[in-house]
């Protein structure tokens, strides 16, 4: 071409420069490098430069030549510039100029360019500026309403995102594919049910049923809505499933707390061949460690090594909350130590996991050394740090602690801090200063707040302050049935049996029934079940065999007290998850039960000698 002098053709020059510029295997230096040869450039032929630079992600390099096009004169920039332009900048002072740059030029009435520039205002972060230039705007396609439903949504204001939505209904415009998907994601923000079945129903009438995405889109706010259930029958009627339909279903499952339900769907997507990923293995480890299913969780951690799959941050934060939740705090801690990268979540999750497991002072070792390696605490690790020093009996470090966190960290203690403080105080008997410490909080007590005095209240038998917390507690909620149940038994305790009758006999007026309790345990990879006086198992005959032994063996344990032995004999669903595995299991491996409600201070201690006698 050079030969030929083709080259110095302005048109066949304008094509070489385009090529180059926009095919993924062209070269953007050689492009510009054409364009000099070029004596009167095109603005198409610079607008293929500037559109070179915004595909291949170089922004700077794209406002950099528009500025040299208009200081040398090249040529002057038309309607199918500033869209490139819009799209390249990151920076909101120079989108700024670009902007007042193209209403000069007599473009503040394209709709597609106002478009692109309502979108750079909301990637800068600045949606009162997209906003104005979207109520300028004099024909709003249902581009522009798409595009401003979706700004809102991704800069977290999805109220805002719902009433343009609303609005745009009003006005009579027709929303499309992105119109939806984008109103659905503020939905599920939002938690807006009610708008989440209208937009359904909108699905629905106008054809939109096929559409993967939307539908995608559809059971993920369900999902976060709390309306599951439906997710799921979308989910089971769509005739192809992606791992992103897969992930959302799994972890909405999770969040509806149907861990084994999330579980099986996981075998269920292995069957059909499709691997998961880490969204996949996060959501699976948060259901392991509410099953307290370690073997499973196991599972999934050779699963991730097989499967290639990146340890980010989240996922071995995911990794460490498991193993911690099951009990197997050194695991927790070595995978901990192996990881490439830690956040605060991570750290979090090792400290709350040994406050858990009756660390105490293991957790605040590792607190002080997150400290010393330059990450910040926030407010959930305090959560941690002081329920380590509440079952450490360590009252003087979490008075220390707690106070810090304001002083030194300028975290604001929340319900729960105060909450974990109350318990603190309570475990040491300082029940005086526990009160004193709910009358003086900036916030109402809640149920957590009181429930820890009273628990505390029935541990050192102080009457007067378990009645005073226990009207509180009916107060704000005179349903709860945990309220008469501890009431009950702190009168019990101290042998007045006429006030805990007349408790028990409240709750029967009242219809207030105590849930049944439910313990699960993992055997084998399998997770089990039991209620109170369950005989549904399989195995029932062998459990109640066991529970028998159990009894034989305690009677023959000469330090093992009387009341024990009564509770040895109650078929609470503990007992039965616990006799279920000693069949199960071999003799001194560890049993992990984990039950729905609060374990009684009885079957605590009965479990603790039936540990001993086992050796479990």
């Amino acid at each position: 071409m050079l030969r030929t002098g083709l080259f110095f053709d302005a048109y066949t020059a304008s094509k070489i420069v385009a090529f180059c510029a926009l095919q993924q295997s062209g070269n953007l230096h050689y492009a510009r490098l054409a364009l000099t040869q070029i004596a009167n450039p095109t603005t198409f032929t610079c607008n293929s430069i500037i559109r070179g630079y915004t595909n291949k992600n170089l922004p700077r390099a794209a406002v950099l030549f528009y500025q040299d096009m208009i200081t040398q004169g090249l040529v002057v920039p038309d309607r199918f510039t500033f869209p490139s332009l819009f799209k390249s900048c990151v920076d909101l002072r120079k989108g700024k100029q670009l902007h007042c740059h193209s209403t000069k030029l007599g473009f503040a009435s394209d709709t597609y360019i106002q478009n692109t520039l309502m979108n750079m205002y909301s990637h800068c972060g600045c949606l009162v500026s997209a906003h104005k230039a979207f109520d300028k705007m004099v024909d709003k396609c249902v581009v522009s309403w798409a595009t401003m439903i979706g700004a809102y949504s991704q800069l977290d204001q999805p109220d805002e995102a719902i009433k343009l939505f609303d609005r745009m209904e009003i006005e009579g415009v027709k929303a499309n594919e992105v119109t939806l998907v984008n109103v659905l994601t503020a939905c599920a923000r939002a938690r807006d049910l009610g708008t989440v079945r209208r937009v359904h129903k909108y699905i629905d009438e106008n054809g939109f049923g096929f559409h993967a995405v939307l539908i995608t889109a559809l059971m993920d706010a369900y999902c976060k809505c709390g309306c599951v259930s439906l997710a799921r029958d979308l989910f089971d009627n769509m005739a192809e499933k992606n791992l992103v339909c897969w992930n959302i279903m799994i972890n909405g499952h999770v969040k509806d707390s149907d861990y084994e339900e999330a579980l099986l769907l996981f075998r269920e997507m292995q069957l059909k061949g499709i691997k998961g990923d880490k969204v996949t293995m996060v959501s699976l480890l948060l259901a392991c460690s509410h099953l307290g299913a370690l073997e499973l969780g196991k599972w999934l951690h050779a699963y991730i090594g097989k499967e290639k799959i990146e340890v980010d941050v989240a996922l071995g934060t995911a990794l460490v909350d498991m193993y911690a939740k099951c009990g197997s705090i050194e695991i927790a801690m070595r995978v901990f130590q192996e990881l490439p990268e830690k956040n605060v979540m991570t750290w979090t999750a090792l400290i709350v996991g040994l406050a858990m497991c009756g660390q105490g002072e293991k957790a605040l070792e590792y607190f002080h050394e997150m400290q010393i390696g330059g990450v910040k605490p926030d407010a959930i690790t305090f959560v941690g740090v002081l329920v380590a020093c509440s079952h450490a009996g360590l009252v003087d470090e979490g008075i220390s602690h707690f106070n810090l966190m304001s002083k030194t960290f300028g975290i604001q203690p929340s319900i729960e801090h105060y909450g974990c403080m109350v318990d603190l105080l309570g475990r040491a008997g300082r029940i005086a200063e526990a009160e004193e410490l709910i009358q003086n909080m900036p916030m109402a007590p809640d149920h957590f707040v009181l429930r820890g005095l009273l628990s505390a209240c029935r541990i050192h038998g102080n009457l007067e302050a378990a009645e005073r917390a226990a009207q509180q507690l009916l107060k704000l909620d005179p349903n709860y049935v945990g309220t008469y149940v501890l009431l009950s038994k702190i009168y019990s305790s101290l042998r007045k049996w006429d006030e805990a009758k007349k408790v028990r006999e409240l709750m029967a007026e009242r219809n207030i029934k105590k849930p049944p309790g439910c313990s699960l345990i993992e055997v084998d990879g399998v997770v089990h079940e039991f209620v109170k006086g369950d005989s549904s198992h399989p195995q029932s005959s062998e459990i109640y065999d066991m529970l028998e032994d159990m009894i034989n063996r305690l009677k023959k344990a000469s330090n093992v007290p009387d009341k024990s032995l009564e509770t040895a004999l109650s078929l609470h669903s503990e007992k039965l998850a616990i006799a279920f595995g000693l069949v199960s299991t071999e003799p001194g491996i560890p049993i992990r039960v984990v039950k729905n409600l609060r374990v009684c201070s009885d079957c605590h201690t009965a479990t603790k000698h039936i540990s001993l006698v086992y050796n479990r």
